[in-house]
């Protein structure tokens, strides 16, 4: 299994990244590949700074697969086929960028989907019919271009791997330019995330800053984060990986984010007048449902019990949940006790309301 070859096999390099602004074009590059990735509906495992900048595990048993991307940025000109396959004088084998992306080829065979050098600026080079490549040509297979500059990166592979290459490598080693330019990176993955929320909604576009501040955490956390302790790989998992699953669970977060009590309260408020409430019960349920929704949002440790104890109580009966909002509250009251917590500006019925206004989504 792939999974399996990444605990088997030793990473050419632990060392993370060391320059700040490459760290961080590194980061968001990243973030830009799992949001359309996550968008795609493919499960995935993403790791990083592991064996490569970035690597999307997919599939299982036979149909596992391993992609694998270098993060390569540049402020200045464009890169060139002489630029990628330049090797330094000192060092260990590989020591060309593009011997360095043959070199998970190499490495894992038959797993390896994709092996990409991924940059900000775009590839300067020919294709056999004599045109430019030019910066809106996104992806190229190292293959497709002309025969002198193909040559000068095989030359380079087989500098850094003496004897026969793997054939694959026509079908498998890319290039690819992402639209990130170096001072502003930060904003556009900012833009790229609140495109994501208002995909899901539009009133979730409101939550697409902690949305993207959640996803910075986590990928600079693994990112961060030397792998050389993991044994197996759910520790592998938890040092170094976001899977599809772990990005659901963000999204669930902004949802709830998403739909704050003063949004949803007038759909509430039109139905408890309805059922015959007045308007100062109405106003203390607002005011005490907006509490309890802030206290559980910080963190505070009551509110985030009886949250619990909701979340627990829906599992149980997940049939109460009806088509009316008043008649689903009298349904959770009957079926559980509910009280309301000593000394908190909230009820417990506010607390109610609350979780399922945001389960009803």
């Amino acid at each position: 299994m792939a999974s399996k070859a990444l605990i088997a096999k030793k990473p050419r390099e632990q060392a993370g990244s060391v320059a700040s602004r490459a760290f961080d074009f590194q980061i968001h590059a990243s973030m830009a590949r799992i949001l359309d990735a996550y968008q795609s509906g493919e499960g995935f495992v993403a790791y990083f700074d592991f064996f490569d900048d970035l690597i999307f595990l997919t599939g299982d048993g036979d149909d596992a697969a391993i992609c694998f991307y270098q993060m390569k940025s540049r402020a200045g000109s464009a890169w060139t086929p002489k630029r990628l396959a330049s090797r330094p004088a000192k060092g260990d084998l590989p020591k060309s960028i593009v011997g360095k992306t043959y070199h998970n080829l190499h490495e894992f065979g038959a797993l390896v989907r994709k092996a990409a050098i991924i940059s900000n600026q775009h590839l300067q080079a020919k294709y056999p019919d004599g045109s430019k490549t030019g910066p809106d040509d996104g992806e190229i297979l190292l293959s497709a271009l002309s025969a002198e500059d193909h040559g000068v990166l095989i030359a380079a592979i087989q500098a850094d791997f003496p004897g026969a290459i793997d054939p694959r490598h026509a079908e498998l080693l890319a290039y690819e330019r992402i639209a990130l330019d170096m001072q502003s990176f930060r904003q556009t993955l900012l833009g790229m995330v609140t495109e994501f929320a208002t995909a899901i909604g539009p009133e979730y576009a409101v939550s697409a800053q902690p949305l993207y501040q959640a996803l910075l955490s986590e990928i600079s956390r693994c990112t961060g984060t030397v792998a050389s302790s993991a044994k197996n790989l759910p520790e592998l998992k938890k040092q170094k990986g976001l899977a599809a699953s772990d990005v659901a669970a963000l999204v669930e977060q902004m949802k709830r984010r998403g739909r704050t009590p003063t949004e949803w309260w007038p759909t509430v408020e039109a139905e408890l007048i309805a059922d015959g409430w007045k308007t100062i019960p109405l106003r203390r349920l607002s005011l005490a449902c907006l509490e309890y929704w802030r206290a559980r949002e910080r963190g505070v440790g009551i509110a985030l019990d009886l949250h619990q104890a909701l979340a627990e109580l829906f599992a149980a009966h997940p049939g109460l949940m009806g088509d009316t909002i008043v008649g689903t509250m009298v349904a959770y009251k009957l079926a559980g006790s509910i009280l309301d917590p000593v000394g908190e500006p909230y009820t417990g019925q506010a607390a109610l309301l609350v979780e399922i206004m945001e389960s009803l989504g």
